[in-house]
């Protein structure tokens, strides 16, 4: 059965975005309701442990990254399709970020640098939303997209606005994550 969820987006400074999944929406939905997607199949768990980077990366960097983010992509294209994908890099301009170390992607929706409409806009909700509901099986820490962060250890706090950390310009395509989804894994 495949899950079924309704993406809020609600309006005003508080921005955020909540998402039902299978069942009745909660009483109180407003009526800033967006695209219902399909999600696609859950995963099978991740339960090959910690190993550092250590694997080639599987999106063609010539870096590394962890066995958890290999099994990731592999499981991201069987799930919704081949999008770009680039997983090392060496962020020079952001040595704390997940990529270095092998834990962190990102998946192009439209053209980089650019914001996406339509279905490349509904494929990112569908592909954030699936890592979001299956973070536990996926291994997944965080995930950025549409200027919101939503982190496993706050689940409860849901989509909480991103700000960039000081790094990054949340107001930009590519800085704020419009463009890619950004999804960090813990190992």
């Amino acid at each position: 059965m495949r899950a079924v969820v309704v993406l809020l987006l609600l309006v005003g400074a508080g921005s955020a975005v909540h998402a039902v999944v299978g069942g009745p929406p909660p009483k109180a939905l407003s009526a800033n309701v967006g695209p219902v997607v399909e999600l696609p199949e859950p995963p099978q768990p991740w339960t090959g442990g910690r190993t550092g980077c250590t694997v080639p990366d599987p999106s063609g960097t010539g870096g590394c990254v962890t066995g958890a983010t290999a099994w990731l992509v592999e499981k991201l294209r069987s799930a919704v399709g081949t999008r770009p994908v680039t997983c090392w890099s060496e962020h020079a301009w952001n040595p704390a970020s997940d990529h270095p170390a092998g834990r962190g992607c990102d998946v192009f929706f439209g053209a980089a640098g650019q914001f996406p409409e339509g279905e490349d806009l509904v494929d990112g909700w569908r592909t954030a939303q699936w890592l979001r509901v299956h973070a536990e099986a996926l291994d997944v820490s965080y995930v950025i997209w549409q200027g919101r962060i939503w982190m496993a250890d706050r689940a409860e706090l849901g989509w909480a606005p991103y700000t960039g950390g000081g790094v990054y310009d949340p107001g930009d395509a590519t800085g704020g994550h419009y463009d890619h989804v950004h999804v960090s894994l813990r190992g």
